[in-house]
């Protein structure tokens, strides 16, 4: 596909793709907090707990809902994103698209499993069981499903990383983006803290920089077609100690002109003594 083709088609999709990663925000920072919204005021002891969720069902099945929808617009999102990188960079491996989606797959797949198989054994707690702390901490183990997930996990952060780091290198992203994404990448797999604002944050630049803007203006490589990579630190450094050599290179010669201009031309007296020379 021709250059010009490629920017028309990427141009076209855009806006587009601006409101699903705008809805991969929302859905991030929604799921959590309809969970901790729901399971406000957590009992200490494990029994009361079980019991607790078991009575918001409803409200724990939003917040997977969230959970689901924000994956999936965050995996059509990144899918964007690398077929841009390809764009501009046609030896990525092909490798990359079918791990994200089976990463992506397998995450969705197992949030409504755990969803479906924690409501039953809840109901089972609540109204068939002994009530037992046993039984409580049962309500949670899942065994080998929970190596499924870290397995999934793993597939969609490494994806994840990939896409963010080429796109970076290709100049589709600012190093700002491309090392939060980074970050974003890894709390993915690690989640430090309950409500995720890294993700939520560079979701929402994600979605600015798909829509124009962005404060620091679009990439070149989004209007060029090609990898046009970020300059290193040392480069940058370089170039603005050219542009200061260049700067006061023209005052010297502004100066110089200014002096020649200001000197006082010759009075009539003088004329009449270089004439008679």
């Amino acid at each position: 596909m021709a250059t010009a083709e490629i920017l028309q088609a990427e141009a076209r999709e855009r806006p587009r793709m601006t409101i699903v990663a705008i809805a991969a925000a929302l859905f991030t920072l929604a799921a959590p907090i309809v969970g901790l919204v729901v399971l406000k005021d957590r009992p200490e002891n494990l029994i009361g707990q079980a019991l607790q969720r078991q009575q918001h069902l409803t409200g724990l099945a939003l917040s997977a809902a969230c959970s689901v929808l924000g994956l999936i617009a965050i995996v059509v999102t990144l899918d964007f994103l690398l077929r841009a990188v390809r764009a501009r960079r046609p030896e990525l491996p092909w490798q990359l698209r079918p791990l994200l989606w089976t990463g992506g797959a397998g995450l969705v797949i197992l949030l409504l499993v755990l969803q479906v198989a924690t409501s039953v054994k809840l109901d089972h707690f609540a109204h068939d069981g002994s009530q037992t702390y046993e039984e409580a901490r049962k309500v949670s183990d899942f065994g080998g499903i929970a190596y499924l997930g870290i397995v999934a996990q793993f597939a969609f952060a490494g994806a994840f990383v990939t896409i963010v780091v080429t796109a970076m290198r290709v100049g589709l992203l600012t190093r700002f983006l491309g090392y939060l994404g980074v970050i974003s990448a890894v709390l993915f797999v690690l989640p430090l803290v309950p409500v995720p604002i890294v993700q939520v944050y560079w979701l929402g630049a994600l979605a600015t920089l798909f829509a124009g803007r962005s404060p620091s203006g679009t990439p070149l490589a989004w209007q060029s077609g090609e990898a046009m990579p970020w300059p290193s630190t040392a480069e940058m450094r370089e170039q603005r100690v050219r542009e200061a050599e260049a700067r006061r290179g023209g005052d010297v010669v502004e100066g110089a002109a200014a002096e020649d201009s200001t000197e006082p031309s010759a009075t009539p007296a003088q004329r009449k003594k270089r004439k008679r020379r």
